[in-house]
């Protein structure tokens, strides 16, 4: 409740929000969910992960990614180094070889500092070009959702609608529906590991409330 006090943003919608469903209440009927079933969902939401897992296979095979060859001689470079470091007989003290009051004289250790570094810069460089190359390809895959969900293939369409949509006004039909567009495309963004995770969680919470009306 302090972080809904603190944001002014959050409290001018739900005043919006409120003040509107009471300017349109006779044309907004509550939608009968009674024909919602886990097993709609669950099956939703498997549909949609096989529409991911051909979004990110596109996405991996035909979006190019400029830096490959140099993420390539990187991890290469970073095995070689880790390589190197393993073939030394005496292990060295990391905190001694970066303190310049340090007197004690030891083999290799100017080299092995020096390669230390090296492979810092190097998985740092990897890290930032790999979030780069993420933030890429979420746009691309949010962009084909949006294709996607204006084609038909929505999430809460298949969820919530298992019939006609005459019960509900035209207001209703069209709100659900462009939040339905960026919702669909929104998660196809997102990756099929999320829904995996998720379906794995509504299958937990399904098995947790099957034992309990098992009492």
């Amino acid at each position: 409740m302090k972080a809904l006090y603190r944001n002014p943003i959050a409290i001018i919608l739900i005043i919006l929000a409120i003040g509107s469903f009471i300017y349109f209440e006779e044309q907004l009927p509550a939608i009968d969910l009674s024909h919602l079933t886990p097993g709609n969902v669950m099956a939703m939401l498997g549909y949609i992960s096989v529409i991911m897992l051909v979004v990110e296979q596109f996405i991996e095979i035909f979006v190019d990614d400029p830096n490959q060859k140099v993420k390539i001689q990187c991890k290469d470079r970073i095995t070689d180094i880790n390589k190197f470091l393993e073939r030394l007989n005496n292990p060295i003290d990391v905190a001694a070889l970066t303190d310049p009051e340090s007197t004690e004289e030891k083999p290799e250790s100017a080299e092995v500092a020096k390669m230390m570094k090296e492979k810092k810069e190097l998985e740092e460089f990897l890290m930032t070009r790999g979030l780069k190359r993420q933030r890429r390809t979420t746009i691309i895959a949010f962009a084909i959702g949006l294709i996607l969900s204006f084609s038909g293939l929505r999430l809460m369409a298949g969820i919530v609608f298992n019939g006609p949509e005459t019960e509900l006004s035209s207001i209703q039909i069209t709100i659900i529906q462009s939040i339905d567009i960026v919702l669909t495309a929104g998660i196809i963004a997102g990756g099929s590991g999320r829904v995996h995770r998720l379906m794995k969680r509504i299958k937990e919470t399904m098995g947790g409330g099957s034992s309990i009306n098992s009492l």
